[in-house]
């Protein structure tokens, strides 16, 4: 097979991959700062109602993010269409929607103690 071809969908592969994991520790990053702001902010003698707007923006972003994983999903499903097509991919079934796996967690422990 053509070797262009070749390092183009590899490129292709790599690139959603990449990307498919950068949008999942961005959701992460956002879930932990929510977790954070309502927590310390408690603890550190701010009200609710300040921490409120922070909290909704960021609930705003993780819905922004979520909706990006599942578009970059579809377009993984549609190059590995593509590479069915032209005798490309690793065939491997893609998820149905956005996952979140293999986020380091473990400072959210030291939140919650914090608690």
């Amino acid at each position: 097979m053509d070797t262009q071809l070749t390092q183009t969908a590899t490129d292709i592969g790599t690139l959603l991959n990449r990307l498919e994991a950068q949008l999942t520790e961005a959701f992460a990053i956002c879930s932990h700062l929510a977790v954070a702001t309502t927590t310390f902010g408690g603890s550190a003698g701010v009200t609710p109602r300040i921490a409120q707007p922070v909290v909704h923006e960021l609930g705003g972003a993780m819905a922004a993010i979520a909706q990006a994983q599942g578009h970059v999903i579809a377009a993984h499903r549609s190059a590995e269409r593509i590479g069915k097509f032209i005798g490309f991919g690793d065939g491997l079934p893609k998820p149905d929607q956005a996952f979140f796996t293999g986020a380091d967690i473990s400072h959210l422990s030291i939140v919650a103690a914090a608690a």
